[in-house]
């Protein structure tokens, strides 16, 4: 018997023996890939002397003998902190996600192949000017510079899989997973087609609502060209989806800021993550520098200020998508078919049809149950268009010396069409579209693109201010039909916000930025207030709302009240109109309730399923009851203890955050107030009782023209994706209490501030 004890005991030592080398690699490997920020590092594929500087935020500050110098090194940087991200970028614009993560994707990486990204990329490659070739290859060389210097991001260790090496077309992916992530159509005509699926014109109208007439336009009519026409034809316009991206930006000029120079704000408002999607860098460029949000992956600054001035970007909401249906037998048809390789199970087999106009959305990967099925649906997109020369923009837009500068750099820009805001150290402010924005024939078939010169436009408008919270960009006073959706109650709230100060400085601007007031809480508010709630319960939470004063403050009860309120009462005015189809309708129609409430639409409030006539006081009761039967459930029966900021939060997933325990110690929640109709925007699902803001501002910057070193900096949670780093989730706090960074230029390489770190990268002897 001694015998088996011993073998016994040498397995057990065996195993913790395996087991301690296990972990040994592990902790190896965790440290061992997380970014170098310090020392000097011999690289292939660099012809000079480059610097990475990161302060004591993470932010890169990059210096180099020459402009290719500084390109390698932000490759270098980006692949540092977060090659993973990149990586799943351009496996899903490629429809390769299925690869590395399985069978889960093949739905995505079919929708992706279908709607022809991959061959968009490759497009977008084949245009680049000789310089933005030169450009994105010596990125693209700092990228695999850092891959063969390091061990894979600690995300390949998990998946058991190998990263591959970045190549010049994966760049491209970039622009056409940021043109796909913004542009305005697809998810309008599903929304269409699926409501109409269940309601007749008149319902639908009233349904899917045009803009108010009392919602504001960014250009005001005495801004539109005086040679316009005086009244261009009526657009067809409805309000966007409650949680599609969106932005706020505006500039006022030099009479209205304290400073007597422009002041430009801007928050884009994209899904929270982590890491974020945007990474802020300085490049020391031989034209001067550069100081922004960065995306990974790309070589450029996309949001950010030279010398010159500053920029900042919203989404006009113009649609330039179309689905439509088409006669098999009326249009000519090509199909090829596609291997999708999947980790752990067997390759699937895609068939890819595409026509004249654009992809087949085959119903086994899109759901068009809603259109007629007889036929095809077809996507028409400008996202993607072969002529896309968006990198050239970006370039140029970095390099622009004036206002004018500005505007002819933003003709080469071809999708995501942005509203773009301008603010110069010469005092000038001004706004332009960009983009390819189609017309259409009264059939609906394109018929070109509105000329590059008569997108809207203006410079130094008379009222002083420019003002954009994805609302509608002009009146029907513009000579071109700009059909879209649009969104109406921030960019109210920024308007009064503005007017209500003679002068502004940077602090209002913070403030206006993180404003919570909703001003479709207090618009709708009186109405709902005669509802009549059967509990006691629903009662208490009804005085409770009639003493608030419709801020959604996260450390109040009230906004989590009318949330639960809100999310209850959607479906209980209109699921019963819309059957089958209103589990595709879950987020709060904000307008369509103010015009239920306020307006002439009470008659939306009648269950139609039932023979008596209910009115709105008797439906806005019983989902009150309802809401507050739910929250006591979740959070306890003191309603006055409650607290928005517990039930919610802002949070920044990571892509593995549905791996046990691993996915909650990666992803960041921070306490976050407002809602999806506040300036400072908060979109949450709000599926059962899920608060969390999972669409905010993934950036914010305030720029001060008479010192653009003073310029307020924000995103989170974190500069780096490796959770071994310091700077994972750093500033999620901070953005969440509307703080900021300073990102300056009036310093070198030689002499950094406080607290930073260099890496010095040199050419291989």
């Amino acid at each position: 018997m001694k015998w088996v004890v011993r073998i016994v005991l040498a397995l057990i030592a065996l195993a913790l023996v395996l087991a301690a080398g296990a972990m040994g690699f592990l902790a190896w490997h965790l440290n061992a890939s997380a970014p170098r920020t310090e020392g000097e590092i011999n690289l292939p594929g660099l012809s000079g002397e480059a610097r990475i500087v990161r302060d004591e935020h993470g932010v890169a500050h990059i210096f180099g003998d020459g402009d290719d110098e500084v390109f390698f090194a932000l490759g270098f940087a980006h692949a540092s902190d977060r090659f993973f991200q990149m990586d799943l970028a351009r496996r899903y614009i490629r429809g390769r996600l299925s690869e590395i993560l399985g069978p889960d994707f093949v739905a995505v990486d079919a929708r992706s192949r279908i709607r022809g990204f991959p061959g968009a990329a490759a497009n977008v490659e084949a245009t680049w000017s000789p310089e933005i070739a030169r450009i994105v290859t010596a990125y693209t060389a700092g990228v695999n510079a850092r891959l063969d210097d390091a061990p894979a991001p600690p995300e390949y260790l998990l998946l058991q899989v190998s990263p591959e090496p970045w190549e010049p077309v994966d760049s491209a992916t970039l622009v056409i997973y940021l043109a796909d992530m913004l542009a305005s159509g697809f998810g309008e005509d599903m929304e269409r087609a699926r409501a109409a699926a269940a309601l007749d014109p008149e319902r639908l109208a009233e349904f899917l609502p045009g803009y108010p007439d009392w919602g504001p336009t960014t250009l005001k009519d005495e801004d539109i060209a005086p040679e316009a026409a005086p009244g261009g034809p009526p657009s067809p316009t409805t309000i966007r989806a409650e949680d599609a991206p969106g932005s706020n930006a505006w500039v006022v000029s030099g009479e209205r800021s304290a400073t007597g120079a422009p002041l430009l704000a801007n928050d884009p408002h994209l899904s929270l993550g982590t890491p974020s999607i945007w990474y802020f860098a300085r490049l020391d460029l031989s034209t001067g520098p550069v100081i922004g949000g960065t995306v990974p992956g790309t070589p450029f600054v996309l949001l950010g200020r030279n010398a010159n001035g500053a920029w900042g970007y919203t989404n006009t909401g113009f649609k330039v998508i179309d689905l439509v249906e088409r006669d098999p037998a009326s249009i000519d048809i090509a199909e090829r078919t596609e291997t999708i390789l999947v980790k752990g199970a067997d390759p699937v087999e895609l068939n890819v049809r595409r026509t004249p106009i654009g992809p087949v959305l085959d119903p086994d990967w899109f759901d068009v149950s809603a259109f007629d099925p007889d036929a095809l649906v077809i996507e028409r997109s400008t996202v993607t268009d072969p002529r896309n020369r968006s990198a050239d923009a970006a370039l140029e837009i970095m390099r622009s010396q004036d206002w004018d500068g500005f505007v002819e750099a933003a003709r080469y820009w071809t999708a995501p069409m942005q509203n773009m805001h301008w603010a110069g150290v010469d005092g000038t402010i001004g706004y332009t579209t960009a983009g390819l924005l189609p017309l259409r024939g009264e059939d609906g078939e394109w018929t070109g693109y509105i000329p590059y010169d008569e997108l809207p436009r203006v410079a130094n408008p008379r009222g002083g201010m420019i003002a954009s919270g994805n609302n509608r960009v002009v009146s029907d006073a513009y000579p071109y039909p700009v059909p879209g959706s649009y969104e109406v109650w921030r960019a109210t709230r920024i308007e009064t916000l503005i007017e209500d100060r003679a002068t502004h400085d940077a602090d209002s601007f913070t403030a206006l930025q993180m404003d919570e007031a909703s001003d479709f809480a207090r618009r709708v508010l009186p109405a709902l207030l005669a509802a009549e709630p059967e509990t006691e319960e629903g009662r208490r939470a009804l005085e409770m709302l009639r003493r608030w004063n419709g801020v959604l403050d996260a450390a109040r009860p009230e906004p989590l009240v009318f949330s639960s309120w809100l999310m209850a009462l959607g479906p209980a005015v209109w699921a019963d109109e819309l059957g089958e189809s209103a589990r595709y309708f879950r987020q709060p129609r904000r307008i369509f309730l103010d015009q239920v409430f306020t307006g002439e639409m009470g008659h939306w409030c009648d269950d139609v399923t039932t023979e008596t006539v209910e009115t709105c006081p008797q439906i806005a009761g019983r989902a009150l009851d309802a809401a507050m039967a739910a929250e006591i459930g979740r959070h306890g029966p003191d309603m006055a203890g409650w607290v928005w900021g517990e039930a919610r939060a802002a949070r920044f997933s990571h892509p593995f955050a549905s791996v046990p325990v691993i996915g909650e110690r990666l992803s960041v929640r921070v306490p976050f107030g407002g809602d999806g109709s506040t300036v400072s925007v908060a979109h949450f699902s709000g599926y059962n009782g899920d608060y969390d803001a999972v669409h905010a501002a993934s950036m914010r910057a305030i720029y001060d023209l008479s010192d653009l070193n003073e310029t307020r900096w924000i995103h989170a949670p974190g500069q780096s994706g490796h959770p071994l780093s310091p700077h994972y989730r750093d500033l999620a706090a901070r953005w969440a209490r509307g703080g900021h960074v300073m990102i300056r230029d009036d310093w070198t390489w030689e002499n950094p501030p406080q607290g930073s770190r260099t890496l010095a990268l040199s050419p291989q002897p």
